[in-house]
């Protein structure tokens, strides 16, 4: 098996996210649809746990990345998914992030993903 990098980490645990019951209003989403890889559960336990120790707007950055880039982001390119999930983390959290933290948010949680797993 290959190096997995932190981007496939993060794939895993979103597909496993997906993979559970859907909670309150959320449409569901069959991530699997894109993806057939198996689920690495051990893997994706502890991205879990690593994501739930993050404050909420950094949680969120990394949801729109990835368990919700397709479903909610999916129709916009990828500035524009940025600028969106931007409003979107602002208007839930009250966290208004600029577009350079929102990628070293994003970028330092992957590279802590990789760096603990892979």
């Amino acid at each position: 098996m290959s190096r997995l990098t932190g981007d496939d980490l993060l794939w895993n645990w979103s597909r496993w996210v997906w993979s559970g019951a859907t909670v309150g209003n959320m449409t569901p989403y069959v991530s699997w649809e894109d993806d057939h890889r198996p689920i690495l559960t051990d893997h994706a336990l502890v991205v879990e746990s690593m994501h739930a120790a993050l404050p909420w707007h950094e949680r969120m950055v990394i949801i729109a990345e990835y368990p919700q880039k397709r479903p909610m982001f999916g129709h916009l390119d990828a500035r524009a998914r940025v600028k969106a999930a931007r409003e979107w983390i602002a208007n839930t959290t009250g966290v208004a992030l600029t577009e350079t933290e929102y990628k070293l948010y994003l970028g330092l949680f992957r590279s802590q993903v990789e760096r603990r797993l892979a």
